[in-house]
């Protein structure tokens, strides 16, 4: 038995840094959006064992990869015996802001619910997959979606479309916990928190754009754009093409750009390109048409 499954990337709207906390994470206040850009994975049933192929060099196949983690968890939780082997074609850079990994866990999780029979609760699910990456638990929800806590809070909102995006990735890697060192001590202190909002409305109506401008911030592009100059040069790039809104997703680095149509994307596209570094035109995906990916993949292999 065989599964194909999608595995989205995520952009980041907005990062907030409310303050380092006592048990020394930050706390994070994150506007998170899927996009249409994907990898591959291929799930097969095999009698034992865990076995991980992948067609990218950087990308590792022993246990320290996440979908192996993913596997290796979800045994474990379930008692569950049987094996699975999961071959990854990558699309989505590593290491890139981009939660690659991050959703190969999450689909991982979907699938193996599917192919080994069983179904963890809502609460099991997150936990476990909050246990392997802030961003995991996101990708259980896909669509626009708040993020508190370490990001891994998550909490569904009206989804925010944008139809002409551009993800740019130059190959620049980023050490996140070097850029969290270099944050100002104003986002770090303990006593910072006193920005967090004191309920969900509060946190919904700091991030919601009300007159439906998309007003984009990360508060670790500034620590990244100081150490990697060349991120600065790829918005400026994005900026003169024509781009409305430009950021860094994530940790870094890849730079995201919202267009205003199709022809002044892949006009960015065409000249970005030029240099090497990995472009990729995406839109947003909702959380309706996200979830429903899942469901009819699932149910066609039932049938």
């Amino acid at each position: 038995m065989k599964l194909v499954l999608p595995s989205y990337a995520k952009i980041n709207w907005t990062l907030e840094i409310l303050g380092r906390r006592p048990d020394g994470y930050h706390e994070l206040r994150t506007l998170l959006q899927t996009v249409s850009v994907a990898d591959e994975l291929i799930f097969e049933l095999l009698e034992q064992g865990i076995e991980i192929v992948c067609d990218h060099p950087d990308v590792p196949c022993d246990e320290t990869n996440l979908v192996h983690r993913a596997a290796k968890m979800f045994a474990g939780f379930t008692g569950v015996t049987k094996g699975i082997r999961v071959t990854i074609r990558k699309h989505i850079p590593t290491a890139a802001g981009l939660g690659g990994g991050s959703g190969n866990a999450a689909v991982t999780f979907l699938a193996l619910q599917k192919l080994w029979q069983i179904n963890l609760t809502p609460r099991d699910l997150f936990e476990l997959g909050a246990k392997l990456g802030a961003d995991v638990p996101f990708f259980f929800v896909g669509g626009t979606c708040l993020g508190v806590g370490r990001g891994d809070e998550i909490y569904p909102l009206a989804d925010i479309p944008a139809e002409h995006l551009l993800l740019v990735n130059a190959g620049i890697l980023v050490s996140t916990r070097e850029v969290y060192d270099a944050l100002p001590p104003e986002l770090t202190n303990h006593n910072a928190i006193h920005k967090m909002p004191t309920s969900f409305e509060a946190a919904y109506a700091a991030i919601t754009p009300q007159d439906g401008q998309i007003r984009l911030k990360n508060d670790l592009e500034i620590p990244v754009l100081a150490r990697h100059g060349l991120l600065g040069e790829i918005k400026q790039q994005l900026l003169r093409a024509g781009a409305s809104g430009v950021l860094m997703s994530g940790s870094g680095s890849t730079i995201f750009a919202i267009f205003d149509s199709d022809e002044a994307r892949n006009g960015a596209q065409r000249e970005l390109s030029q240099h090497g570094w990995w472009c990729a035109p995406a839109r947003t995906l909702g959380r309706d048409e996200y979830q429903a990916v899942y469901r009819q993949a699932l149910a066609n292999l039932q049938a």
